[in-house]
């Protein structure tokens, strides 16, 4: 169990009217394996995996949140403290069950440090993402 509350969740339907309306920047975060991500993924998200590795330089405070968020995207991402932060990875249903050591808990920790607002994609599968791109795809070929 977590040793604090960190981030809050938001379900789904949430996410896609955030991402419908436009009217607040979102930054999504896959924190799932890179192949799984490869394979599958909300559109827009970065990928920061969980690596042992990163975890440790995290928790160290060797690499600080905004910059492996940049060097984790595909292009440059305009970072901004004051926008909201999505997380996901591959079936975490809420942030209090979430071990105090897992990757996951030491990532949403730096961005509650970093961000004013973050939230855990709660109960997250394979089967949601399917419709969540989808959703998200509508959205951008219609802007």
């Amino acid at each position: 169990m977590a040793h604090e509350m960190i981030g809050t969740q938001i379900v789904t339907e949430r996410l896609v009217a955030l991402l419908e309306s436009g009217t607040e920047k979102v930054l999504l975060i896959d924190s799932r394996p890179f192949v799984e991500y490869n394979t599958s993924h909300i559109l827009e998200a970065i990928n920061i995996n969980c690596s042992k590795l990163m975890r440790r330089r995290l928790q160290q405070d060797k690499v600080l949140i905004t910059e492996l968020i940049q060097h984790s995207a595909k292009h440059k991402v305009d970072v901004d403290c004051s926008q909201k932060v999505v997380v996901y990875d591959q079936s975490s249903q809420d942030v209090a069950s979430l071990a105090s050591d897992c990757f996951l808990t030491v990532l949403l920790g730096k961005l509650e440090k970093s961000f004013s607002s973050v939230h855990l994609l709660a109960g997250a599968d394979a089967t949601e993402w399917d419709w969540l791109c989808v959703k998200c795809q509508q959205h951008l070929s219609q802007a």
